[in-house]
């Protein structure tokens, strides 16, 4: 049994689900598992207490959470001593197409660049588009974009967002969460 941190953000409320799935596998594997919200919980774990650390963010506008990118510049040491996994949840995992699906790799690779961390695992998921809770404006500017931009996106693959759609592959979720539990 290992003591394991889940430390994310989320914007829309996706990668909350995810990371909520995700611990109730490892919990019921017998690990210790500790959520930690990095946008809203004030006093986070020390991370030297734990013996694995998933972080997990989603992204919104090309990019990952500055709070996650805080959390693994602040703890980078801490997470290179021990088995660590960056979970990734993008509408550009929806992609169908190679040339798509590269556009969450291409999100992924930024972001640990800027932080400096490589760890042990990666995973890149569908996250969820709720288009009932955007602003007006919001729905405005993303009519706009699809206009101007369908014929590329098509290319690539990516769905009609017209509507709020779940795309997380939930089985996906499973065999990442398997195979971080047989590491430990």
């Amino acid at each position: 049994m290992s003591n394991i941190m889940i430390a994310y953000a989320t914007g829309e409320g996706q990668t909350a689900k995810i990371c909520g799935a995700l611990a109730q596998q490892l919990e019921t594997a017998g690990h210790n598992v500790t959520l930690l919200d990095l946008e809203s919980d004030n006093t986070a774990p020390v991370v030297g207490s734990f013996d694995a650390v998933i972080v997990a963010a989603s992204v919104h506008a090309g990019k990952h959470q500055k709070s996650v990118a805080h959390f693994v510049t602040d703890n980078r040491e801490a997470l290179r001593a021990r088995l660590t996994a960056f979970l990734s949840v993008s509408l550009a995992a929806t992609a169908t197409e190679e040339s798509g699906r590269n556009r969450a790799n291409e999100q992924v690779n930024a972001f640990l660049e800027q932080v400096d961390w490589q760890p042990d695992m990666i995973e890149t998921l569908a996250g969820a588009f709720r288009y009932s809770e955007f602003s007006g404006f919001r729905r405005w500017i993303f009519n706009l974009s699809q206009k101007l931009f369908r014929k590329e996106l098509d290319k690539q693959g990516w769905p009609e967002l017209t509507a709020d759609q779940e795309f997380t592959d939930w089985e996906q979720l499973r065999r990442f969460g398997n195979e971080f539990s047989s590491r430990l």
